[in-house]
C-alpha cells in the first residue's frame, strides 16, 4: 500500500487496509480541525473522500492517478469520530475510471458521499497531440 501525505499525519487520519483488501481512512478527530462552531469542517470530508477513491484506483491498477471530477454530498458534520472513509471502483475505460467513496461516523452513519472520477498518470501507447488550432 502506498503511504500517505504529512497533511493526513497532521490532521490525524490514517490508511490502512479493510478485512476485504479495500482501503479504509480512518480519522482520530483532533481539536485544532475543528471549526468554531466544533463541528467537521466539510473539506476535510471532501479530502478524505479524494483520497480515499484515488487510492483505492491506485491501488488496485498500481499506477497513480489524479482527479478529474469529484461530486460530494454532506449529511452531517457533527462531531462524532473517529471516521472511517471507504472507497470503491464502479466504472473503468482505459485511462479514465470512475469510483465511490463514504464516510461514516463512529456508529456507522453516513455523514458524506462522493462519486468522482480519476484519470491514470503516465504516457498511453498511441496516445495523439490535439492542438487547439487543428
Amino acid at each position: 500500500m502506498r503511504g500517505q501525505s504529512s497533511f493526513f499525519e497532521h490532521i490525524g487520519c490514517t490508511k490502512h487496509k479493510g478485512r476485504e483488501g479495500e482501503i479504509l481512512l480512518t480519522l482520530q478527530v483532533q481539536p485544532e480541525i475543528l471549526s468554531a462552531e466544533g463541528t467537521i469542517p466539510p473539506g476535510i470530508f471532501s479530502s478524505m473522500l479524494d483520497i480515499v477513491i484515488g487510492s483505492t484506483i491506485g491501488e488496485s491498477i498500481q499506477q497513480p492517478t489524479t482527479t478529474v471530477n469529484l461530486n460530494i454530498n454532506y449529511f452531517d458534520f457533527a462531531n462524532r469520530g473517529p471516521f472511517t472513509a471507504v472507497g470503491t471502483i464502479i466504472w473503468r475505460n482505459g485511462k479514465v475510471i470512475a469510483g465511490e467513496g463514504s464516510v461514516m461516523d463512529r456508529d456507522g452513519n453516513l455523514t458524506a458521499k462522493a462519486a468522482g472520477t480519476f484519470k491514470v498518470m503516465g504516457r498511453s501507447i498511441g496516445r495523439e497531440r490535439h492542438d487547439k488550432n487543428d
